[in-house]
């Protein structure tokens, strides 16, 4: 019976140690598991930093692209409203019309004032030529009346000749009068061409100006829209991708969710043997007493 005894107790002994043994190693497993856990948390709680730091530069970038595309239309609406300014304004080749038209109605006017005046000078001299002759008509009858004091008779018939130089005298001034007054007339009206074509090039120049700012104008706009359209694009694309970025964060923590969901269910079940191996070296003992 002692034997038998001995036997007994050494056998629990035995299953005592065992139970110890595995209970450590149990608890090792236990802590090893709840220093992974303590790590995946970590792990967990960095993917959710990360998550957050990314959706917020994402609403950054979409609101810098919110801003982008409000200069983009506020450019667009300035640069077609300078294109409709131009095309009201740009009567630059109305201008070079009329002002061709005043250049052509000048040489007419010229033209004109130089045939009056060739006109006037010949007036003149015919004028000249009549006055000369009417001299030498008055100049006449002194001649004649000195050596034939006894015919009575031709002394009426020499008054003639006068009264008809004198029609022709007057019809010639009369003539020399409308000229001059035609050659004053196409002097100021060539001085009044002067001075519009004068304020057409002027404003021709003007326009001319202001239609080379609009057009410095639309090509800085049109300059500033295509940087804007590639800091658009430059946006667009960061923002894509963030989003990505956020959707790779979001599936990486379902990911060691799910992966922590399932350690814990695969930690629980061996509870129950620690308590089996705990309880088993009682009897032993007991045994041993």
């Amino acid at each position: 019976m002692t034997g038998l005894a001995l036997v007994v107790a050494l056998v629990g002994i035995a299953i005592a140690v065992l139970s110890f043994r595995s209970a450590s190693a149990a608890r090792a497993a236990l802590a090893a598991r709840a220093a992974e856990d303590v790590k995946r948390g970590e792990e967990l709680e960095a993917a959710r930093k990360a998550e957050r730091a990314a959706r917020a530069e994402a609403k950054e970038r979409r609101d810098d692209a919110t801003a982008v595309k409000a200069e983009l239309e506020r450019t667009k609406k300035k640069a077609f409203e300078q294109q409709e300014a131009a095309k009201k304004a740009g009567g630059a080749q109305a201008l070079r019309a009329e002002i061709d038209k005043l250049a052509a109605r000048l040489a007419e006017a010229r033209a004109e004032a130089e045939h009056q005046a060739t006109r006037a000078r010949a007036l003149e001299k015919e004028l000249e030529k009549a006055a000369a002759a009417v001299k030498r008509l008055e100049a006449r009858p002194v001649e004649v009346a000195a050596p034939a004091p006894v015919a009575p008779a031709p002394r009426p018939a020499a008054p003639a000749a006068p009264a008809v130089d004198d029609g022709r005298l007057a019809a010639e001034k009369d003539r020399a009068d409308k000229a001059e007054a035609k050659l004053a007339e196409a002097r100021k009206r060539v001085a009044d061409l002067e001075k519009d074509v004068k304020n057409v090039r002027g404003r021709l120049e003007t326009e001319k100006r202001v239609f080379i700012v609009q057009k410095s104008e639309l090509e800085l706009a049109g300059d500033r829209y295509a940087e804007l359209r590639r800091r658009h694009e430059a946006l667009r694309k960061d923002h894509d991708e963030l989003v990505e970025a956020v959707r790779q964060a979001a599936r990486e923590e379902r990911r060691l969710t799910q992966k922590e969901a399932a350690r814990a269910e695969a930690a629980t079940p061996p509870a129950a043997p620690e308590g089996d191996g705990e309880g088993e070296p009682e009897p032993g003992g007991s045994t041993a007493a």
